[in-house]
């Protein structure tokens, strides 16, 4: 891997699976509560930026909603991507540090603005902000942590601390915000992402820049020529972009499903919390259970695999002639324990491929992420919504599942097949 790690975190050495937990303790302690206090910001807006967005623009109606809700999206998913080359020249720390604080800026004077036009260019660098802290920490953690287990348990922490917020967030929105005085909750908001700053300053390497990508683009023709010739390459990006089309299901399919089929609001309210709730307590023992595996040799696109074959029993379930409430909350069961799997394995996948850059590498990641839940949203919120009308939705669970299950099995079957003999 190329670039060059910061002395501070890496001087110890250690064995695989510890990713130099004394020297790297500040840094993932760092990271975990910035993303703990930047998240909460941000789960704290997401639940009423629609509301938001269409009160401080009466005039523009549902209009205003969908360009400002697209806008932060795009950006939130794109925008460092795009921009990967220039975010390079600035170091860990001042990046950072600079794209939590653009965060807040833009969210906090969201109830200040007065145009559409204003409203939205916020939401852009608000979501620029997100994306580029996202790039920059898991960058960080690829170059700094050497190894898969250290790697994948860093990431995971990092996703409970998200899901902890997420899980928090909307009781705050709920608690804050008024149409009438949005800035009491932006200010929240804002206050949130200036304490995620000051807190991870201290952790973060200083001096320290992301490694160099191979061209000019943020994907370079040399890795896209990998992705065509490289079977673990290839099949990382099927597997990513599967599992993520799946993964947008649980917002808009099953979402729109929970919406329709209960009346209870606390139910629909559990089934909607589920995965945030069963992941910040379950996740660090499926941590250490994915960890134990791959001690044993199990290859982390294996894990990734299996977290897709999960989404797809998850899927099934939903299709089978269940009672609706216990099919619905057995699929959040199983979704659950597929996305503890799946979201940090699919960053240590990316971080171990055979890409010279790191950076580069996330960069595929965020692109091939990005396309699978755009994807998967658009499939769900049309092709869903039109079957669940006409009286069968179950025909798109089921049709999901079965693509899902066959494609993750070849998958499977396949990399076995390449994988290089012990020798005797």
């Amino acid at each position: 891997m190329s670039g060059t790690a910061p002395t501070a975190v890496t001087a110890s050495t250690s064995a695989p699976g510890d990713g130099g937990a004394g020297g790297q303790r500040p840094l993932r302690a760092a990271l975990a509560l910035e993303t703990l206090v930047g998240s909460l910001g941000l789960y704290s807006v997401i639940p009423v930026l629609g509301p938001l967005l269409a009160a401080r623009s009466p005039g523009s109606g549902t209009a205003v909603v969908g360009a400002g809700l697209f806008c932060y999206t795009a950006s939130a998913g794109l925008s460092a991507t795009l921009a990967a080359r220039r975010l390079r020249r600035i170091s860990y720390a001042p990046g950072m540090v600079g794209s939590v604080l653009l965060s807040a800026a833009a969210f906090g004077l969201l109830p200040l603005a007065d145009a559409d036009w204003m409203l939205c260019g916020l939401l852009v660098l608000a979501g620029c902000g997100v994306s580029a802290h996202f790039l920059y920490s898991r960058v960080l953690v690829a170059e700094v942590v050497h190894d898969d287990i250290g790697r994948n348990r860093v990431f995971s922490l990092l996703q409970i601390a998200v899901n902890a917020a997420a899980a928090l967030g909307p009781f705050i929105a709920n608690a804050l915000y008024s149409p009438s005085q949005p800035q009491k909750l932006m200010g929240v908001v804002a206050l949130c992402y200036v304490a995620a700053a000051v807190v991870m300053l201290p952790g973060l390497p200083r001096g320290v820049r992301p490694p160099a990508s191979s061209g000019r683009w943020p994907v370079g023709r040399k890795v896209l020529r990998q992705v065509v010739t490289t079977a673990a390459i290839r099949r990382t990006v099927v597997a990513g972009v599967l599992g993520t089309f799946v993964y947008a299901q649980f917002y808009s399919a099953f979402a729109y499903y929970v919406a329709r089929q209960f009346d209870s609001a606390t139910l629909r309210s559990f089934l909607l919390a589920g995965p945030a709730f069963w992941i910040v307590v379950l996740q660090t023992g499926v941590t250490a259970v994915v960890s134990r595996l791959m001690r044993a040799g199990v290859t982390p696109f294996a894990v990734l695999g299996g977290a897709n074959l999960l989404f797809g029993l998850s899927m099934l379930t939903l299709g089978l002639h269940l009672e609706p409430a216990v099919g619905a909350v057995l699929a959040i069961l199983v979704f659950s324990v597929a996305e503890m799997a799946f979201g940090p394995m699919i960053s240590t996948a990316y971080a171990g491929l055979p890409i010279e850059s790191s950076l580069e590498a996330f960069n595929l990641r965020q692109v091939c992420w990005s396309f699978g839940e755009a994807l998967g949203a658009f499939s769900g919120g049309t092709l869903f919504v039109a079957l669940h009308g006409q009286g069968r939705g179950r025909l798109y669970w089921d049709a999901l599942a079965f693509v899902t299950l066959a494609v993750t099995g070849l998958l499977l079957l396949l990399a076995r097949r390449t994988a290089p003999r012990a020798s005797p």
